[in-house]
């Protein structure tokens, strides 16, 4: 069977006008760049698609098209191009490079775009209207509950990433099974003469399939659309893998690499998407998502082993149970209303591993409350304070209420890019009460996550000034070796007696390795009384972080543990945190296993009688 060949339909101005060209310009100012912008918007969709009862697919490429699908493309999908003189020299350029770069955004098991195609003929009953909404509508407020967004603002956003501003779609529709296949373009109105007279066109442009009675484009179908599908090089969906693929043609990658561009997108997937995709999301909500370039997969880290989304994740969990440390109902009390629920969760600064070289998306300190509807797709990030030792970040979740009148007034506050909440855009009503206070409570959370009051530290966080010396060792604690920090002035033997046997301040020496731990060694010098009491050393290990109490960091991280303590001159050793002395004195020494990324602290006391 050879394939069709896509006819053109550039749509004229109805009687009573149209919107024309400004659709390009229905998405405003998104505070996101573009490519952020069209993978938000796109993945918001493929939420509100996946009706299904199963977690979506997702699978994004970064391709350049063979010389064989390019051919495909001139001969029988763009066959004719528009009379508008910049849509068609835009076309024209990118038809003409040997290397054309197209994305494509792919979804399986989901709806696909059913329903009718024409806007115009919706059969009575009809309540699926996938297809017109996304392709000839602009605008069509949400039918999805709580979903995430509107098909006319995310297709928009399709069209910015595209420098000729054209896309091809591919659809296999969940329950008749029809493969569909169209071309639409957005350029500018135009008009050409006709019979005396100024015929205006919106701008908008489609390829299809020409129906003979009106010459309107419908979608390429069946096995026709298959074929031609698959010359293109859209994936397979064999096996009635229902969903859609969107081809963004020209694809406006801003002079990077297109390895680099993949990485970009793995990293606006986690960015945004991290609650969809940690792995006790139930199932029926997960996304399950892949990157590739020219055909090679791009690594995406699990949520929960990436920082700093590990402490969103651990903070997530905590919104779903509302339980836990650090979770607080959000509500206002003019009128009465539950706002939703807001988890906190701290920890250490673990070392960052970027996608990207530049310009990466993830802060060096997460200081920050993930803002989301019911739907879990965050919709921005509200900055707060910095702890006061940077070594230390947090992260928060806040989640509004499903309650209807709350969820919708978050809801109806969002940009049309669905990137913030702005009381501004409610009415003077309950509902901007709502975003309000939430709003206020949750910036006064994040001023006071960076503001915690500091109290004295424990004995067991004061020590040598490895906090000071060592601060930033717990950062490369695997590659630093070698001598240590020095020792303290004093023997044991000569000089005046001490009132009572004590230990010196223990000074750190050096790193061991233990298998896969990590052994700080310390030393300490113990003198003894003229009466030799001195009968139990004992340590204490605790990690090192200055300016935030003690009692808040044990919460954070696990606590370092005394290995072993020995005399330096081999005479006595104990495989715990004390050492029988029996009026022993000298040098001894003093080994912790370390938590990673930490530096720790250490104390040495001398006991007059043996301790339990």
């Amino acid at each position: 069977m050879s394939l069709i060949s896509a006819s053109l339909y550039s749509e004229p101005y109805g009687i009573t006008g149209n919107i024309g060209e400004n659709s390009r310009r229905l998405l405003g100012n998104p505070s996101l760049d573009p490519l952020q912008t069209v993978i938000r918007e796109a993945v918001q969709n493929v939420a509100d698609s996946a009706k299904l009862g199963i977690g979506p697919e997702i699978v994004i490429r970064v391709r350049r098209l063979t010389a064989e699908q390019l051919e495909v493309l001139r001969q029988h999908m763009l066959v004719r191009l528009p009379g508008e003189p910049t849509s068609c020299a835009r076309l024209t350029e990118f038809l003409d490079r040997n290397e054309a770069v197209v994305m494509e955004i792919c979804d399986f098991g989901t709806s696909g775009l059913g329903g009718p195609t024409r806007a115009d003929r919706i059969p009575i009953g009809t309540e699926n209207t996938d297809f017109i909404d996304f392709l000839r509508n602009i605008g069509t407020p949400r039918d999805t509950e709580q979903g995430g967004g509107t098909y006319g603002f995310g297709k928009a956003a399709l069209y910015r990433v595209s420098r000729c501003s054209t896309i091809l779609v591919d659809s296999l529709v969940a329950g008749d099974a029809e493969r569909r296949l169209i071309g639409c373009h957005i350029g500018n109105s135009y008009e050409e003469p006709e019979n005396g007279m100024h015929r205006r066109y919106t701008g908008r442009h489609w390829w299809g399939k020409l129906d003979s009675e009106d010459s309107i484009v419908d979608p390429v179908v069946g096995e026709e659309a298959e074929q031609l599908a698959s010359a293109l090089g859209f994936l397979s969906r064999g096996d009635g893998r229902t969903g859609t693929s969107i081809m963004i043609l020209d694809f406006e990658n801003e002079g990077e690499e297109l390895e680099t561009v993949g990485h970009r997108i793995a990293e606006s997937l986690l960015w945004n998407f991290w609650p969809r995709m940690m792995r006790d999301t139930p199932a029926d909500r997960r996304f399950s998502c892949a990157v590739e370039v020219n055909g090679v997969s791009i690594n995406i880290p699990s949520p929960e082993e990436f920082s700093p989304l590990h402490l969103f994740v651990k903070a997530m969990r905590a919104a779903r149970e509302g339980s836990g440390d650090d979770v607080h109902r959000i509500s206002s009390r003019r009128p009465i209303k539950d706002l939703g629920i807001l988890a906190m969760e701290k920890g250490l600064r673990t070392p960052r591993r970027p996608l990207v070289d530049e310009d990466s998306i993830f802060p060096p300190v997460s200081k920050h409350i993930a803002l989301m509807r019911p739907v879990e797709l965050v919709v921005k990030y509200l900055e707060g304070e910095a702890l006061p030792d940077e070594r230390i970040e947090w992260g928060g979740v806040f989640i509004a209420s499903s309650e209807h009148e709350v969820e919708r007034a978050f809801a109806n506050s969002e940009p049309p890019a669905h990137d913030d909440w702005i009381p501004d855009n409610l009415p003077k009503s309950p509902a901007k009460t709502f975003v309000n206070v939430a709003l206020r409570r949750l910036k006064a959370h994040a001023f006071d996550m960076g503001n915690l009051t500091n109290g004295q530290p424990s004995t067991s966080s004061s020590g040598p000034p490895l906090a000071r010396v060592a601060g930033k060792l717990g950062m490369v604690l695997e590659s630093v070796g070698g001598d240590g920090a020095g020792r303290n002035g004093g023997g044991g033997g000569g000089g005046t007696r001490l009132a009572r046997a004590r230990a010196s301040r223990p000074v750190f020496e050096r790193l061991e390795h233990d298998g896969d731990s990590t052994i700080a060694v310390f030393s300490s010098e113990v003198r003894q009384d003229a009466r030799r009491s001195g009968r139990v050393l004992t340590a204490k290990a605790a990690v090192a972080i200055e300016g935030t109490a003690a009692v808040k960091i044990e919460k954070l991280i696990a606590q370092p543990s005394i290995a072993a303590i020995r005399a330096i001159d081999g005479g006595s050793r104990s495989v715990s945190d004390r050492l029988c002395l029996d009026g022993a004195e000298g040098r001894y020494e003093i080994f912790v296993r370390m938590p990673p990324d930490c530096a720790v602290t250490v104390d040495a006391e001398v006991l007059p009688v043996r301790d339990g």
